[in-house]
């Protein structure tokens, strides 16, 4: 083993010490932030399944109603998280297992398929009709409660923002991602609410889920972490201490 890589690899384990040890405030926010937004979301399930009246609901839905006259822009909205939102799901797991982030790939597939399974799961427990009355046009998905699409939206495209934040990419890059994502996000939201297909209690319930996922994904990626690691790391470590030990060869 090369001195010039093993000092390459302690430069970098320092540098994510460092970096750990600077943002370690941030990242204990962020845990906070999800497990506020979690509770959020329970106790909100836990009123919508017991029937509960929020009066904001019908305002806000017909308000957002009053804006269909153009249903196609909304339907073309709402139809950014669906399929295109799955392609890049799937393509950043295939991306980070290439770069062999394999754990990280594992932690984002089990992170979306939770979100996913669970987002139906919730649907089927509070059997929430929909505005209109009929399904979402997808064989199975028949209830309201909470808004698969505005979640999906926060989580994918949240955890691509959160990566490209950590990146050396040019800093309005950086800055503008999160934003265009929560704009995203709302705009989904809204035109949902539009197409008569979701409650605004719905989309809120997606909010505080897509929210408290990312929060979550922050945390497990956060310097030093086990997902963080990339593979054969131990293997490489072992190795280092194993050079370190061996006695010095005579020149």
């Amino acid at each position: 083993m090369s001195t010039t890589s093993a000092d390459a690899r302690t430069a970098s384990r320092a540098d994510q010490a460092a970096e750990g040890s600077n943002s370690g405030p941030a990242y204990a926010a962020w845990v906070l932030i999800a497990v506020a937004c979690l509770i959020g979301f329970v106790l909100l399930t836990v009123a919508v399944a017991s029937q509960a009246v929020f009066p904001f609901d019908q305002s806000m839905l017909a308000f957002a109603r009053g804006w269909d006259g153009t249903p196609i822009i909304w339907q073309a909205v709402s139809e950014t998280a669906n399929i295109p939102l799955i392609v890049i799901g799937f393509g950043l797991i295939a991306w980070l297992f290439w770069k062999k982030h394999h754990r990280e790939a594992l932690l984002v597939f089990l992170m979306l398929a939770a979100v996913t399974a669970g987002s139906e799961g919730v649907k089927q427990l509070v059997g929430r009709p929909r505005p209109s009355g009929n399904g979402d046009g997808i064989p199975g998905v028949v209830y309201s409660y909470p808004s698969g699409h505005v979640l999906e939206v926060l989580t994918i495209l949240g955890i691509v923002a959160v990566r490209t934040w950590r990146s050396s990419r040019p800093l309005l890059l950086r800055l503008a991602l999160p934003v265009l994502v929560v704009l995203e996000a709302l705009l989904v939201g809204f035109a949902r609410m539009a197409l008569n297909a979701h409650y605004p209690t719905d989309v809120l319930a997606g909010l505080l889920g897509g929210t408290a996922a990312l929060g979550l994904y922050i945390w497990f990626t956060r310097p030093g972490a086990w997902a963080t690691k990339l593979s054969g790391e131990s293997h490489e470590r072992g190795a280092d201490a194993h050079d370190r030990s061996a006695p010095a060869k005579a020149s």
